[in-house]
């Protein structure tokens, strides 16, 4: 969960998986963490019958369950769903869940394109590229962008820029960035191109495509500067020997030992992510 639990209830060795995310939740307490520290992102999806069941049967929070699924059943709104789960632990403070209920009403009354940002931001900030795609496909899409303000909707693309970027390749995301910039005019989003540009089309691309933009000699520098420190800090990395090799033997024809080479890499890799 990314922060040390006191667990003084049960906790189950059958966790619960959010749908959305993925997580795994083993106890009331971290259930109630994921809750207190996802407001923004979550809704009243998240009060499924599973998760009633989980709580009564893993858990052992039988009342609390029953309790949960009678507020289901009549209706409930979604404050009042937070609250049964959130009273289930003494994680949170009493004041400290009053604080997170009027949290939901200061969200409640959010224009639906904002509430919509904050959760995509979320998924992006969880590294779950392909959730945060969607929501911002979701958005720019949706009647409600016709309110957005150039600002708010270049800032949208610079994000969905750096999302796709994530699963699809540079490629993806330079023009997006782009556009990005001649809605939001901020600097970060044109430096993102810039640098995006630069890995895309190479140095000498680089420098014959920004002719056609007025920029100043002081930002070309420190671009170049940047550019010319990470290329040589990625020679310096111990996965560019392996790299250097493979295309050694992409090159010798070696395919046979090639695709070993890369799938023992590959599996590195999902190893990696397993542990993560």
């Amino acid at each position: 969960m990314g922060k040390l639990i006191l667990c003084n209830g049960r906790r189950t060795d059958r966790p619960y998986v959010l749908p959305v995310t993925g997580q795994r939740i083993y106890s009331i307490e971290e259930l109630c963490y994921y809750i207190y520290n996802n407001i923004y992102s979550i809704d009243e999806t998240l009060f499924t019958e599973s998760l009633v069941d989980w709580i009564g049967t893993e858990l052992g929070l039988v009342s609390r369950a029953e309790k949960l699924e009678l507020s289901l059943r009549q209706g409930a709104d979604y404050k009042t769903l937070l609250a049964v789960v959130l009273c289930s632990s003494d994680y949170y403070t009493e004041q400290e869940i009053k604080k997170l209920l009027a949290t939901v009403d200061d969200i409640r009354t959010m224009p639906v394109a904002k509430r919509w940002f904050i959760k995509a931001n979320s998924f992006l900030l969880r590294k779950q590229y392909t959730e945060a795609a969607a929501q911002y496909d979701r958005l720019l899409i949706s009647e409600e962008a016709a309110e957005l303000s150039p600002k708010e909707y270049g800032d949208i693309l610079h994000n969905q820029a750096i999302a796709l970027l994530h699963i699809y390749g540079l490629e993806k995301a330079l023009d997006l960035f782009l556009q990005a910039y001649e809605r939001n005019r901020r600097e970060e989003s044109f430096r993102q191109y810039l640098y995006t540009l630069w890995l895309v089309k190479g140095r000498e691309g680089f420098e014959e495509k920004v002719s056609d933009y007025q920029i100043s000699e002081e930002l070309m520098e420190d671009i170049r500067i940047r550019m010319d420190q990470l290329s040589r800090e990625a020679r310096l990395c111990k996965d560019m020997d392996k790299i250097y090799k493979l295309r050694n033997l992409m090159n010798s024809g070696n395919s046979e030992e090639l695709r070993e080479k890369c799938e023992q890499m590959i599996y590195g890799w999902i190893g990696e992510t397993r542990v993560i």
